[in-house]
């Protein structure tokens, strides 16, 4: 099974900044692909599989996006998989609307 036959939701590609803070690190960089249950963080410097984290990003629409996340997958030099672990209502919405209309 490949990672995207293991996807449970839709994921739409944009480059976004983010702003997070987890395991003691505190970091700006960017979403390279975000999905109603999570987003792929580029980044050098990867914080270890089972990570808390907390991030904040602008959507498109202007809508800022504050969730929090547990890293699933860490790969070096690249970047992480974030699995939403609590977001809100709203927050959730508006990143449905966005995947949904690209």
């Amino acid at each position: 099974m490949t990672d995207k036959e293991k996807r449970r939701a839709s994921r739409a590609q944009l480059l976004l900044e983010v702003k997070y803070e987890g395991a003691g690190v505190r970091a700006e960089t960017r979403i390279s692909d975000i999905s109603t249950t999570g987003v792929f963080v580029d980044a050098m410097t990867v914080l270890p599989v089972g990570s808390r984290i907390a991030l904040s990003f602008k959507l498109p629409d202007g809508h800022t996006v504050k969730p929090e996340g547990v890293v699933r997958q860490s790969q070096p030099g690249i970047g992480m998989g974030i699995e939403f672990t609590k977001i809100s209502p709203d927050d959730a919405l508006h990143i449905q609307t966005f995947v949904h209309t690209h």
